[in-house]
């Protein structure tokens, strides 16, 4: 079976600047308190959309895993009723019955007030039923994160629609330990697997990715989260005419950390460097002698990226005196494993 995804309008990098909140709501569609509480979650998920993710699970299939979190955070006795509620994977938490959406919007604007501990960037690709996402991370915290302290990537999967009580279902979940200590400033890159798992509408599939940690085996703290963005890859600027005033530009380019990439300019007067590297990338294009010859019809770069069975053409046209430069992307599909 094949299946798409559809690129969000949400960066691929979430900056140090830019805290994403993931708010992760434990329930039952039949109980009379997550049903009181539906209203609030969908108030916020369209008050709050572009800074916070609001994820509803069946608590009935999700009874550990993620839910973990919360009970690593609950410290109070008596009895528990549903909907669990948490942020930051249990740096807040939340029980039924309550104000629901004071108590929600509160918890959101608690998390979004705190600088995120780290940058995250993630892609996503379907492999048949199952997902590869991957990672990259920077430690903007002021400490080493360690797989002593449980630092990990997890990966959570939902469903945009109206399945459950809300505009959210999540599908699968999926964690991998970080693979050694990550000093502060450091950066790393991995792949995450989400083994196969159904969907009644592939195409409203979405995945982020968290990082969280443990920090003297107490509560769980998420440090940074991101939307994936389908793998591709991305050539910016849009947009660029060359000429006197400005015979060079720098491109950016990004995609998945697998990929590596090459350039090719197919006219004398035009040059790109490097020529070539690994991803995420920056390259200048610029006018050999720093203008255009009399007359210069319009030249084009050429970027092939390659990688881990994945192969994408970004075909950019640089024109003179006024003209523009545009990037065109072809993706060249591989099969599903």
């Amino acid at each position: 079976m094949r299946w798409a995804f559809t690129l969000l309008l949400l960066p691929a990098f979430a900056t140090a600047e830019d805290r994403l909140a993931v708010l992760e709501f434990f329930g039952r569609p039949s109980g009379a308190y997550c049903q009181a509480a539906a209203p609030a979650m969908l108030t916020l998920q369209g008050e709050m959309e572009g800074r916070a993710l609001l994820l509803e699970y069946d608590y009935d299939q999700f009874r550990s895993g993620r839910v973990d979190r919360w009970w690593a955070a609950h410290s109070g006795g008596g009895s528990v009723a549903l909907p669990i509620v948490m942020v930051g994977s249990g740096y807040q938490i939340s029980s039924a019955p309550t104000s629901y959406l004071a108590t929600y919007r509160a918890m959101l604007g608690a998390e979004l007030a705190r600088p995120p501990a780290a940058a995250l960037q993630a892609w996503a690709r379907p492999l048949g039923n199952a997902l590869r996402v991957y990672v990259r991370a920077e430690n903007r915290s002021a400490a080493p994160l360690s797989p002593a302290d449980s630092a990990a990537f997890w990966v959570l999967v939902w469903e945009d629609g109206r399945i459950g009580l809300t505009d959210t279902w999540v599908r699968a979940t999926t964690s991998k330990p970080l693979a050694a200590t990550l000093d502060p400033g450091g950066t790393t890159t991995t792949i995450v697997d989400v083994p196969a798992f159904t969907a009644v509408d592939r195409t409203r599939i979405r995945s982020l990715v968290l990082l969280e940690h443990r920090p003297d085996a107490g509560t769980y703290d998420m440090l940074q989260a991101a939307v994936s963005s389908t793998a591709a890859l991305v050539v910016t600027p849009g947009q660029v005419s060359l000429g006197a005033t400005q015979p060079a530009v720098e491109v950016s380019l990004a995609g998945p950390h697998v990929l590596t990439w090459t350039a090719t300019c197919d006219v004398p007067w035009l040059q790109i460097t490097p020529t070539s590297g690994s991803l995420p990338a920056r390259a200048t294009v610029s006018l050999v002698g720093g203008q255009p010859p009399v007359g210069a019809p319009t030249g084009h770069v050429r970027f092939d990226a390659t990688g881990d069975g994945m192969s994408f053409t970004a075909e950019s046209t640089v024109a003179t005196e006024g003209r523009v430069f545009r990037v065109r992307r072809r993706l060249y599909q591989t099969p599903d494993h």
